[in-house]
């Protein structure tokens, strides 16, 4: 919290302890409406001071403004902790945040099954709070919305089977390599063109194979046809 904020709040609520003053004084009946109206009246003969509030009022206005919708978003700091010690009767244990991008790393490979680079970092804030970033190259199309969902859960569930430690969020950042892609793309093409250039040879193949064997068939018939012929010749003589 900033220094302007921390006076804002402290006088609010400084305020509000002399509105709450007041109106408990009045509820008691231990001062009366007519006597804060004699202040009022009081306060507004004298130039001076209906001045110097109405600069206090401008002042609290804007910074009431300035507080409720101008508020800068929440950065997110990386602590500086490197390890998280557990204790209990039998002795401690010390997880180092090592053991922890490891251990997501792993996860995000066999989850994804990708060979690229994997960038995995884990924060751990003073309450043993821990943040996971994790930045991949996805070579191929991948239906990231649901794939990430999937991921923060085993991530998650994973560090607590293995660890017993509790994982405030896995902030995932996905991102794609064009070339990888391209490089896969006209590698499918080459597949798909050999593929149909082999099919449009088989088809050739058995074409001529077919033609073959009706010019065999064509060839059978043709000497049948003469040896018929030559065995009616040949009984004619001998009549």
């Amino acid at each position: 919290m900033k220094i302007l904020e921390k006076f804002v709040l402290i006088l609010y609520s400084f305020l509000m302890l002399i509105v709450s003053a007041i109106i408990c004084l009045i509820l008691f009946k231990v001062i009366s409406i007519d006597q804060i109206k004699d202040c009022i009246e009081y306060v507004q003969k004298d130039t001076a001071l209906v001045i110097t509030l109405l600069a206090i009022a401008i002042v609290c206005i804007l910074l009431s403004i300035r507080c409720l919708f101008f508020r800068k978003k929440k950065q997110i700091k990386k602590s500086n902790t490197t390890e998280i010690l557990l204790e209990n009767e039998s002795g401690r244990l010390l997880i180092s945040k090592n053991a922890i991008e490891n251990a997501a790393k792993n996860i995000v490979r066999e989850s994804l099954h990708l060979n690229t680079d994997i960038k995995v970092t884990a924060d751990i804030d003073p309450a043993n709070n821990i943040s996971i970033y994790i930045a991949v190259m996805l070579d191929r199309a991948l239906n990231v919305r649901d794939l990430t969902l999937d991921l923060q859960l085993r991530i998650k569930n994973e560090i607590k089977n293995s660890f017993g430690l509790e994982v405030k969020q896995v902030n995932i950042k996905v991102d794609s390599d064009e070339k990888e892609i391209d490089k896969l793309e006209r590698a499918n093409q080459k597949e798909e063109a050999k593929l149909e250039a082999a099919k449009k040879e088989a088809e050739n193949v058995i074409e001529v194979s077919n033609s073959i064997q009706s010019t065999q068939e064509n060839v059978d018939e043709l000497g049948n046809s003469e040896v018929i012929q030559n065995n009616e010749n040949n009984s004619e003589v001998n009549s």
